[in-house]
């Protein structure tokens, strides 16, 4: 059933994957690789909880925190390079 799951969500990354491949502008680029952080994140915890592994739910926690805070200086980034 673990692998119903994991399929599931990794069908759910095809739309932010295809956000970030076509995305015309760099907003787009970055709400994408967000939304791909946050699916692998996911699947991180998921195999974590589903295997028993509980170090698996301290990486996709490490994971989810970069990933916020990559998004977090992109946004910063972007910001300051429109003006």
């Amino acid at each position: 059933m673990n692998g119903v799951y994991q399929g599931l969500i990794i069908a759910t990354a095809l739309f932010p994957l295809l956000r970030l491949w076509r995305g015309p502008h760099f907003w787009d680029r970055v709400a994408g690789a967000s939304g791909i952080n946050v699916r692998v994140a996911l699947v991180l915890a998921l195999e974590g909880v589903a295997g028993g592994r509980a170090v698996l739910l301290d990486v996709a926690l490490g994971y989810a925190l970069l990933g916020f805070l990559g998004a977090v200086l992109l946004a910063r980034f972007g910001e300051r390079g429109e003006r």
